[in-house]
């Protein structure tokens, strides 16, 4: 009885995971607000994963003698990598990108032949299909795995980009793909379970099985995180275009004059945040800055490393927690609460006003404000 019962439930998380792909890149497609590139290659992404569901449960592992039958899988992980770069920062793609895709094509052209002709020996003389089944799913195993190796050095590597180009990082730390990756990981560590059964029981149904609960699992987090995920750097690509042409003459040049009047530049750059005050614009940018001060980011950038040791992130967000001290001991705003206090000094939310207060003064706002009383 309670395995009939947890067969029911299996099978019901199954087929919602298939329909919930198709539902929510309908929905994609159809909503004019998510028409942003990423958005459609998250799309088919989920179309693509809910054929391969839909492929491991409705098609019978036993009409094809290639066991391992779902070539759709393959274009799992390249479709994935795909998303986050956009995400991070949209691209064109390029004739290289198709290099993806040739593991998928390979399979195709072989599992295709075999299921029409109803025999993999008349396509391809070959004496163990059994051991090419387990070759080709150990090799999906480690294309999985790969991709899973690419997509976390490529979410390491922006973490420093992130905090060089922005003084706010609410919705851009990509925190919901950092904890999908640790789901991915864990459904890889399951799929790499499941050579020993390919191997000593041969027992592909099981297999399905896992495949299908890793995938279901894929398309619930996609499906709810990435639709409302905005791209990082999108800004960023097209102002950085617009002042490489504008700049591209005169870069040498100010580069020199950087060298020769380091000192004077900072003080430059100080005597504008404490007069204009430009900490306080939620979303400034380290382009926007630079473009206040008629310089190139990578100068900016350069100025700031070179004389304070910090980043932008933590250089600008100084700014702002001295601009709250100063609101603290200011009487006309002792009736304002800590979080209005928090947003009038360029703060975007309460957490990450918190956060960054007690990073650099060792003590949370709260705790600040009784120690003045």
């Amino acid at each position: 009885m309670m395995n009939s019962v947890f067969n029911k439930i299996v099978e019901i998380f199954i087929y919602s995971g298939i329909v919930q792909g198709f539902f929510f890149a309908l929905i994609i497609n159809r909503n004019k607000r998510w028409k942003k590139k990423s958005n459609k290659i998250l799309a088919l992404l989920l179309i693509i994963l809910s054929i391969s569901i839909a492929h491991s449960v409705f098609i019978d592992v036993n009409i094809s003698a290639l066991k391992i039958k779902e070539p759709f899988i393959l274009l799992i992980g390249p479709l994935l990598f795909f998303y986050i770069l956009e995400i991070l920062s949209p691209r064109s793609f390029t004739w290289a990108d198709i290099i993806h895709l040739v593991p998928f094509l390979f399979f195709v052209s072989i599992i295709l032949p075999s299921t029409a002709l109803d025999t993999f020996d008349n396509y391809f003389v070959v004496g163990d299909v059994d051991r090419l089944s387990l070759g080709i799913w150990i090799f999906t195993i480690i294309q999985f795995a790969f991709y899973w190796w690419k997509i976390v050095k490529r979410i390491n590597l922006s973490q420093a980009s992130l905090q060089m180009e922005f003084s706010n990082l609410e919705g851009k730390t990509l925190l919901w793909v950092k904890n999908f990756l640790h789901i991915l990981g864990i459904c890889l560590l399951v799929l790499t379970i499941t050579i020993p059964i390919v191997l000593h029981t041969k027992n592909y149904e099981l297999v399905d099985m896992i495949v299908c609960l890793s995938l279901v699992v894929t398309v619930f987090v996609l499906a709810y995180e990435g639709l409302f995920q905005e791209d990082i750097f999108s800004n960023r690509n097209s102002l950085e275009s617009i002042e490489s042409e504008q700049n591209s003459e005169k870069e040498n040049e100010k580069s020199r004059q950087l060298n020769q009047n380091n000192s004077e530049l900072m003080q430059k750059l100080q005597t504008f945040m404490v007069e204009k005050k430009p900490y306080l614009e939620e979303g400034l940018t380290l382009t926007g800055l630079a473009q206040q001060l008629n310089m190139t980011r990578n100068q900016l950038s350069s100025l700031i490393n070179s004389n304070t040791g910090e980043n932008f992130y933590s250089f600008i967000n100084k700014y702002r927690v001295e601009e709250v001290i100063k609101i603290f001991s200011d009487p006309q705003k002792k009736n304002y609460t800590i979080l209005a206090m928090a947003y009038e000094a360029g703060f975007p939310s309460k957490s990450s006003f918190h956060n960054i207060f007690k990073k650099i003064t060792g003590l949370t706002p709260t705790e600040y404000l009784n120690g003045l009383k």
